[in-house]
């Protein structure tokens, strides 16, 4: 299993922060721009313990994944159930947060992932720490403007505000 660890600190509180991250999860594609689309599974309408959700990567590829544990304000993790990305077979994550003050918190993400075969995890390392980085940067400008990201505007909203 390889695991890769990504920060982004964000100039909101640790409880804005839970609220779109954790009870909001559904909602992911309004920051994530690497997933034009996310829903809720099932009767699901806020983040929860064995909530589930959908979400795609374009027209093919998606990927289902649940919250498997919780710590209000503090972290939650995600595991995925059902996904057909190629090559990929295991999938975790781990959301920290911590409070740098009133307004600033440290979102930590930490990845777990298995291939096969499981060489080629070395191989895709770096293109599935790209999209989690993206993955954060959405989520900071999100919190901080109000605005959403996406794969068409990403580049210029990440020169720009960087």
């Amino acid at each position: 299993m390889s695991t890769s660890k990504f920060q982004q600190t964000i100039n909101v509180s640790q409880e804005k922060v839970w609220e779109v991250l954790f009870e909001q999860y559904g909602d992911i594609h309004v920051h994530n721009p690497t997933m034009p689309t996310s829903k809720y599974v099932g009767d699901f309408t806020k983040g929860a313990v064995n909530c589930p959700r959908h979400v795609t990567f374009d027209e093919k590829l998606y990927l289902e994944e649940t919250i498997t544990e919780a710590h209000e304000n503090k972290s939650f993790k995600v595991v995925a159930y059902k996904h057909n990305l190629p090559l990929l077979k295991d999938m975790s994550a781990v959301y920290q947060l911590i409070s740098l003050g009133a307004h600033k918190t440290q979102v930590t993400m930490i990845s777990s992932v298995t291939s096969t075969p499981s060489f080629m995890i070395f191989l895709m390392k770096g293109q599935l720490g790209k999209g989690l980085k993206q993955h954060l940067f959405g989520l900071k400008y999100y919190l901080e403007t109000g605005k959403t990201v996406n794969k068409d505007n990403y580049a210029q909203v990440f020169k720009n505000y960087n």
